[in-house]
């Protein structure tokens, strides 16, 4: 029996997802906790500035991923016995991104002309965009392929510790907004340079792909590339809109709202990642089982949703409290609606990035992603006027709402 427990334990779905679930710890759960820290330090009205250039910094962070977590991990884990063919990739993929470097830079020059308030804060979109595009370069897709994501892990708990320490020892006003963004740079920058000598170490030097190789990639990875980056961008446009028309000081409390929720909604992605290549894995050989594996994680996944729900919703003051403060209780409501998302996210997060990834449909997803999207940021227009912040997590059930049902219908169909 002991035997058994011990091999289950060491399958590597289960060590995947324990190493990704530490990686997790360090990129949110990590931020979570300094988190009262650094909102009665700052305060809500630059923790709203501080809020809104990491917002911004996201989306920049995806267009240098540009979907590869998702393609390239998809042909790793499905060439990862043929190490010649997986060496091309990288070259290819690190190709693209150095290609994509300009367009960022000359894309965050445009945003902080046009946006009042990374216009008068424009190092603050500097200092994001710097470790925004290190953190892209990092290629967690290459050891998410192998499923060997302990260095992944371990090399993300130190590094970012590093930074959350930077910022307890030199954070002490609410002028210090730049220097939570600088920590963060910094430590995007150790892990970056850290497991890409990692990944030469293993695989041995690779060569640059000609342009001809950076065409290809754009038709191999452009599917990917908007099945991550228009919920971003719908989010982004929705802040960015929400900026122009609320207080900062309604900013902030957004914010500190929508970053409890973020932290309980990114509890999803290390299992969902450790599991996307072991389903690819299986789907290449046993369709039939692979669809049965995705049954039974849509129920996983649905339970722990509405566990994460419950927990927000019922307990939704004293978190506030905990991680906040008491200075930012009007935001409760904001986060009881962000509660209502979490279980919707479960479910459309194994319909969409598990299922119709796995079956290579990539068009239709990302299509469905573009409709939803847009009726999302059209609700927001419509909302914000009479809602204020709350116009953006009721926006986001819409949302969620759409791609559930929109993927169902797909599935109806292709029957």
């Amino acid at each position: 029996m002991n035997s058994t427990i011990l091999s289950k334990i060491r399958h590597p779905l289960v060590a995947n997802s324990f190493y990704l679930y530490l990686a997790h710890f360090a990129d949110y759960l990590l931020a979570l906790l300094i988190l009262p820290f650094i909102a009665r330090v700052l305060g809500p009205e630059e923790l709203g500035y501080v809020g809104l250039a990491q917002t911004f910094g996201i989306f920049i962070l995806l267009i240098m991923e540009f979907g590869f977590p998702l393609m390239a991990t998809r042909e790793v884990a499905r060439e990862k016995n043929n190490p010649e063919k997986i060496k091309v990739l990288i070259g290819q993929i690190f190709s693209f991104k150095l290609f994509l470097i300009p367009v960022i830079l000359i894309l965050s020059t445009i945003v902080i002309l046009m946006v009042p308030v990374f216009h008068e804060n424009p190092y603050y979109v500097f200092i994001v965009v710097i470790g925004s595009i290190f953190q892209g370069m990092v290629p967690t897709w290459y050891f998410q392929g192998i499923e060997k994501l302990s260095t992944v892990a371990f090399s993300k708990t130190i590094f970012r510790f590093l930074g959350f320490s930077l910022i307890f020892l030199f954070v002490s006003s609410n002028q210090d907004g730049w220097i939570v963004l600088l920590a963060y740079m910094i430590s995007s920058i150790c892990i970056f340079l850290y497991l890409f000598k990692y990944m030469i170490n293993i695989i041995g030097p690779f060569h640059l792909a000609g342009r001809s190789s950076i065409k290809a990639m754009w038709q191999k990875s452009k599917n990917s590339f908007f099945i991550t980056i228009l919920p971003v961008i719908y989010n982004n446009l929705s802040v960015i809109v929400m900026s122009i028309i609320v207080s900062p000081l309604q900013l902030g409390y957004y914010y500190g709202a929508a970053r409890i929720h973020r932290a309980f909604n990114t509890l999803y992605g290390p299992v969902g990642q450790a599991f996307y290549p072991h389903l690819a894995s299986t789907d290449s050989g046993n369709p039939e089982k692979a669809k049965q594996m995705t049954k039974k994680f849509l129920w996983i996944m649905t339970a722990a949703g509405f566990l994460f729900f419950s927990m927000i919703y019922f307990f939704t003051e004293p978190i506030i409290f905990l991680l906040l403060g008491e200075e930012f209780l009007f935001a409760s409501t904001t986060l009881k609606i962000f509660a209502i998302v979490l279980p919707l996210t479960a479910i459309s997060h194994v319909l969409g990035r598990q299922w119709l990834m796995i079956r290579r449909n990539d068009n239709q997803y990302a299509k469905i992603l573009l409709i939803s999207s847009i009726i999302g940021v059209i609700s927001i227009f419509i909302l914000i006027r009479s809602y204020g912040i709350l116009a953006i997590p009721i926006s986001l059930i819409i949302y969620e709402l759409l791609i559930i049902i929109l993927i169902l219908g797909f599935l109806k169909r292709a029957r």
